[in-house]
């Protein structure tokens, strides 16, 4: 009686020791806290390409050596938002000025002013080593000038709308250019992916980060709006609301850039105007704060 009593209590002790490993059937029916909310996320925050996207070159993610070597040039996950609440930037409020009532305006956010009134000049070479002077542009009717940084996902993501922005301007005397002052990326490099997305776009190289540094910019593919004689910056911050941190949508519903150069291009005034940026951040090594 006493061995059956002791083989009876063994094997009970073997099944629940199975249990606990395999997870028994509480586990099965009941994921962890850190389990179930990942798979919402995932779910509800799909990157969605547009048919542009999808007729481009396909899209290249740098080598992880890459992105280890650009210090904060890769995601900010720390801000990135991937619930199904996430939302693009809000719409720009329309700014009146007193002075051109009626007239159109470039989109703006009434709490928000642009880092720097006036860009100065400068003189550098792209990524095939072609130098460009930005006061000798004074034929272009508007210059779009954009941060680029290699390997950042948001610019990737953005390369389409860059093109089509390119495609529909350029031909009217838009000027469109970038601008690259992460001291990691060298020319080679930076020819070599913007080759392997189709893009045209000269990519002028800011080795010692004195053209980037004082036009505040913050992220990559922020994009300033030029007005070519006076050097006014008329728009500073996303070309669109497309995408957005860890979110990409087929179609934008706001063309920041495009209303501000259409607007340009019909000779209305244009109030300067402000839209907080997304995308890989661009580190300084002489800005203060």
């Amino acid at each position: 009686m006493l061995n059956r009593i002791l083989t009876t209590t063994a094997i009970a002790a073997l099944a629940l020791s199975i249990a606990a490993c395999s997870g028994g059937e509480t586990a099965a029916t009941a994921p962890t806290t850190e389990s179930a909310a990942a798979t919402p996320a995932a779910a509800d925050a799909p990157i969605v390409t547009s048919s542009a996207q999808a007729t481009s070159a396909p899209v290249t993610v740098a080598p992880a050596a890459d992105q280890a070597a650009m210090d904060h040039a890769g995601m900010d996950h720390s801000a990135m938002d991937m619930s199904a609440d996430a939302k693009p930037a809000p719409a720009p409020v329309a700014m009146e000025d007193e002075q051109h009532a009626g007239s159109a305006h470039a989109p703006g956010i009434t709490n928000h002013t642009l880092p720097i009134a006036k860009i100065a000049n400068f003189k550098l070479k792209d990524q095939s080593g072609k130098a460009y002077e930005l006061y000798k542009m004074t034929d272009a009717k508007a210059i779009v000038l954009t941060m680029h940084t290699k390997g950042c996902p948001i610019g990737q993501q953005l390369t389409p709308d860059f093109k089509e922005l390119q495609a529909k301007y350029e031909a009217k005397g838009v000027k469109f250019l970038m601008l690259n002052s992460n001291l990691y990326d060298m020319p080679a490099a930076i020819a070599e992916e913007m080759k392997s997305f189709g893009s045209t776009i000269p990519v002028l190289k800011d080795a010692d980060q004195k053209v980037g540094e004082p036009l505040g910019v913050e992220r990559a593919t922020e994009t300033l709006v030029i007005q070519p004689g006076t050097w006014k910056v008329l728009y500073q911050g996303p070309i669109n609301d497309r995408v957005t941190y860890g979110r990409a949508r087929a179609k934008a519903d706001t063309q920041y850039v495009g209303g501000v150069v259409d607007a340009m291009l019909a000779g209305k005034a244009v109030t300067p105007s402000f839209v907080a940026p997304e995308g890989c951040i661009l580190v300084f090594d002489n800005r203060k704060g």
